[in-house]
């Protein structure tokens, strides 16, 4: 065999053997199940939210056209960043999110972003245990931080057999109902679950509940509040409560302590940021079934309700669903908020 000739033989042998690991590096690129890039083909279109703290810290990281944020938990993932008229919306809500991660992911978005942002909307909401308010069962944000500012990260996440599965799984069309789906733009989807899957799902949540029997200290929550806001001196704040399904709420609220648990949390809320959009109480949103797939989540048709509320306050204008709470008006809104869970427990 002459020079040639095994010249030739080594390189398609070498083509061979790295054409699987070539496909899958490809593959990789195509797909891009960990928003490194921006392009978007069949394969990409549709996102399952495997980890959406990663997923949209990458994503802002190469993103950088936004003038406002908004920040909560998977109930606020479903609201459509395009749905602020007039304003640039980064969306930079997870699954679980905790008030303990707000402040880091903020600071981080703040940073890629190359200026503070002129508005932040906040989820916060007075449900559940405040204790755990500040707890994440997650990783340290500064995990995701790093693991996006590493050197070469984008590229050397080509090479990876994780994201290769990743990328499969992303590109499957057999994907499970009730899964949130995002398209390229960070904007999440979810089919339609039937009347009686929704009503499994409100009973099943409704089982799990206790009602909030006595206020609890917020101290260290009021702290996590002022720390949110100190690190944005120059932002404007807008905070909402969701709409929680109206038996949700009939349940917790079921006692006086939870109401007195109820106005302490606005007052704090007042305190450090003026006041609150609130949606949670017994409105047009809250009665309708139709709204929710279970008794914590709606669907995305709804979350257009909830971002149309917040551009009316932020213009000034009337608010349809929600109430804006604040110093002039707590003490009429907690006695009607009483009086709403005495007809609906």
């Amino acid at each position: 065999m002459n020079y040639k000739q095994w010249l030739l033989t080594t390189a398609i042998l070498t083509t061979l053997f790295c054409s699987p690991f070539l496909y899958m590096i490809f593959y990789n690129y195509y797909v891009d199940p960990l928003w490194n890039f921006n392009h978007q083909n069949k394969a990409n279109e549709s996102q399952i939210a495997f980890d959406e703290r990663q997923l949209k810290v990458n994503y802002i990281s190469h993103q950088n056209q936004f003038d406002s944020l908004l920040v909560g938990t998977s109930r606020t993932t479903y609201i459509n960043q395009y749905d602020f008229k007039d304003m640039s919306v980064y969306n930079f809500s997870a699954g679980s999110l905790t008030l303990g991660e707000y402040g880091p992911y903020i600071r981080y978005a703040t940073e890629q972003n190359k200026k503070e942002f002129e508005t932040i909307i906040l989820e916060l909401y007075p449900t559940g245990n405040l204790d755990e308010a500040l707890v994440s069962s997650y990783p340290e944000p500064e995990t995701y931080f790093e693991t996006t500012n590493a050197p070469l990260y984008s590229i050397k996440s080509l090479f990876s057999f994780d994201t290769y599965e990743k990328a499969k799984n992303n590109a499957s069309d057999e994907t499970p109902k009730g899964f949130r789906i995002y398209d390229r733009n960070n904007v999440v989807s979810l089919d339609t679950v039937d009347s009686k899957t929704v009503q499994s799902n409100i009973n099943r949540g409704l089982k799990k509940l206790g009602s909030v029997k006595e206020s609890k200290d917020l101290t260290e929550y009021k702290k996590a509040l002022y720390d949110i806001k100190e690190a944005s001196p120059n932002s404007k704040f807008i905070v909402y409560s969701p709409p929680f399904f109206h038996e949700r709420l009939a349940k917790i609220f079921k006692k006086e302590g939870g109401i007195q648990l109820y106005r302490d949390w606005l007052e704090a809320c007042i305190e450090v940021f003026d006041g609150v959009v609130n949606f949670t109480t017994i409105n047009d949103i809250s009665l309708n079934v139709n709204n929710y797939f279970d008794t914590n989540h709606f669907y995305p048709s709804t979350g257009t309700y909830i971002a149309k509320d917040i551009v009316a306050f932020n213009n000034g204008q009337p608010l349809q669903y929600a109430t804006y709470v604040n110093t002039d008006n707590i003490d009429a809104f907690i006695e009607q908020f009483r009086e709403q869970m005495k007809e609906y427990r």
